[in-house]
Order: C-alpha cells, then structure tokens, then sequence
C-alpha cells in the first residue's frame, strides 16, 4: 500500500501535501530532477503527519519513493502532475502551428515570407517540405499534451488535429502531396 496517491494534482507551485507516515516507519522520496528527501517515523509508536513539499518547474515529474516498514521495504510511484504549464505549453503549440500553416499557405500560393520566427528560428528561407515536417512535430506534441490532459492515450481517436489537407504543388502540376 503506497502512502502517495497514484498522481499528484499541483493546485498551486510549490504545493504542499500532507503525508501521513506510519509508525515504525521510514518514506524516501526520490524525484527524477534529482532531489531526495526522506520523511523518518522510526522512533515512534504512533502514526505521525508529514508535509511534503512539491515545487516543479516542468509539467509533470515522477516520484519514486521507498517505504520501510519493520525491515521490510516495499517500492511505489507517484505522478506529480503541473496543469497550468500542460495549458500554457498548449496553447503556445497552437500559435505556432497557425503561424506555420500561414508560412505555408503563403508558399503554396507564391507569396514571399517576411521574417517569421518560431522560437528563435527564422522561416524566411525554409523549404516548404522543412516547414509541413516542422509543422507535424508541432502538431504531434499537440496531440500529445491534448490526450494527456484529458486521460486519453496518445494513440487513441481524441486528436484535436485531425486534418491532412492535400494541396497541388503550383511548381509541379503533376505530382500530388500530403501537406
């Protein structure tokens, strides 16, 4: 019996939970970032409440923690999981996906480009198959943080962007592409 939840809700950074360790008993806690820290209830014969504070500065982080109890110990995992920064990445990710379909319509139809950057990343002379790859690792992270926010599977149906347009290439009338 792990003495975290499964997943850890940030309502606030730093956000402080409270833990209730049993006697006899020893939590340590392990963060992927590299921070430690050990909760200690050896000592005592009574149940003691612990507070435990979370501050992170990505999304989501794992914790991997160890329980010891009377000698024996047992391994568990907890998510701590961050939603205004999955929010704020989000809609960071849309506006440079519409910025990219704008850089690209303007290419399909022969317009020039003036001096777009995405995160510091001049578009001014990428090709237009450079910008619809860029464009699909934009979208595919989108996807991502989208299926997570809502507890769907990266995998599954609910992408909220689904659409493949296929455009004529106006230098090559001939040849049909997945843009």
């Amino acid at each position: 019996m792990s003495l975290l939840p499964e997943k850890i809700y940030m309502v606030s950074n730093p956000y402080d939970l409270a833990v209730m360790v049993p006697a006899k008993t020893i939590l340590v806690v392990n963060f992927t970032s590299g921070k430690s820290m050990s909760l200690d209830n050896l000592q005592n014969e009574a149940s003691k409440e612990f507070t435990l504070s979370l501050e992170i500065s990505t999304a989501n982080e794992m914790l991997f923690c160890t329980q010891i109890t009377n000698g024996n110990a047992s391994t568990f995992t907890s998510e701590v999981i961050n939603p205004v920064l999955y929010t704020s990445e989000y809609a960071k990710l849309r506006e440079q996906i519409e910025v990219l379909e704008e850089v690209i319509a303007s290419k399909i139809s022969g317009g020039a480009v003036y001096s777009l950057s995405i995160n510091g990343k001049a578009l001014l002379s990428e090709s237009l198959s450079s910008l619809e790859a860029m464009r699909a690792v934009y979208i595919k992270r989108a996807n991502a943080l989208w299926a997570k926010m809502n507890g769907q599977p990266t995998s599954g149906n609910g992408k909220p962007f689904k659409s493949i347009t296929v455009f004529r290439d106006p230098n090559y009338p001939n040849r049909w592409g997945t843009r």
